[in-house]
């Protein structure tokens, strides 16, 4: 009995350090970036030359972890500014310079990072050490998606004042700032489209096997989301009837996660999310349902994802649903699996 208790109680530390390590993601993924230029600013940094650009001052609290440049996930250009999380050493990095402001001037950059860990660690702007923005408490978005930030200067025009980008604290996640600039205001163009349409190719069934790691990471997160999922991924379009439902189970030998998307196409990737699920663990089944309410027929899209960056893995995917769901060229109750 005494081995037997010692067996569960190793199980169950095994169990809880798996958990305890699959938690809201610290990092972004790569080049998810929506690149945009303004036209009137008078001073612009981007970040791609030298670190730190001339006429920038660093303060390094944390040498192993500070400000620097990272060429992964620029907004615009090849370049950004990056700072990686630390645990157990406090971190106070900043990066500052000053610029004269002319009537009319605003300050606008753009910044990624995860709002979740923003408690434990923040990034927030400085102007003459006055606080104008701060990520979180003003950034509500979904982790790692680029925003742009907008700082009226008009307190300041016909000064020269120093502005200062700020992260402190201990224990958050990655932090990236790209695109500053002061001057006239313009607003960027549309964000480009991020698309897995066109890329497929189709096959009918109600059960599958395949292979996530020839795929691409189109979705990460969504606001729907419990974690990250920066794995590569596969995609298959359901049309589903009204008042129907189905349900998909797909074991992946990855850390799978499931996502039931209303469309394969999307400004910067900002897909609509209609159902996740990511509740297990690498090698166990992953379950996820979804019952159309729409009051009309819908095409929607399964979305076979993991857990991890850039992870993939064999899947097995088992489909059932409660009234026929029509397919193109499809038998009653089957779905279109759209591959590469």
């Amino acid at each position: 009995m005494k081995k037997l208790l010692v067996l569960v109680m190793i199980l169950m530390l095994v169990a809880s350090f798996a958990m305890a390590q699959k938690i809201p993601s610290k990092k972004a993924p790569k080049g998810d970036g929506a690149p945009y230029i303004t036209g009137k600013a008078d001073y612009t940094e981007d970040f791609e030359g030298a670190f730190p650009p001339a006429g920038w001052t660093q303060g390094v609290t944390n040498p192993a972890y500070t400000w620097s440049q990272d060429f992964l996930s620029p907004y615009s250009g090849s370049a950004c500014a990056y700072i990686a999380w630390q645990a157990g050493t406090p971190q106070d990095e900043t990066l500052t310079f000053s610029w004269p402001v002319d009537v009319g001037d605003d300050l606008s950059f753009a910044t990624q990072g995860n709002a979740y860990w923003a408690t434990s660690a923040n990034f927030t702007v400085e102007v003459n050490g006055t606080e104008v923005y701060n990520f979180g408490n003003e950034y509500d978005g979904a982790a790692f998606v680029w925003t742009e930030v907008l700082v009226d200067l008009v307190a300041y025009e016909g000064t020269t004042p120093t502005f200062t980008f700020r992260y402190a604290g201990d224990d958050g996640a990655d932090q990236y700032l790209d695109a500053v600039h002061i001057g006239e205001y313009e607003e960027p163009p549309p964000p480009e489209d991020v698309s897995f349409c066109e890329m497929v190719s189709q096959e009918t069934g109600t059960y599958f096997t395949g292979n996530t790691c020839g795929g691409e990471n189109l979705v990460s997160a969504l606001g729907c989301e419990t974690y990250g999922e920066d794995g590569l991924e596969s995609y298959y379009e359901i049309e589903v009837p009204n008042g129907c439902y189905f349900t998909a189970t797909v074991t992946n030998t990855a850390d799978g996660a499931l996502w039931v998307l209303a469309d394969c196409v999307a400004p910067a990737g900002a897909f609509t999310c209609l159902a996740y699920s990511d509740n297990s663990f690498t090698g166990e089944p992953e379950v996820i349902s979804y019952s159309n309410s729409s009051g009309s027929d819908q095409i929607v899209y399964l979305v076979i994802d993991s857990w991890g960056d850039a992870t993939c893995g064999d899947f097995t995917f088992d489909f059932e649903a409660d009234c026929a769901v029509a397919v193109e060229k499809a038998n009653f109750g089957s779905v279109k699996s759209l591959f590469r």
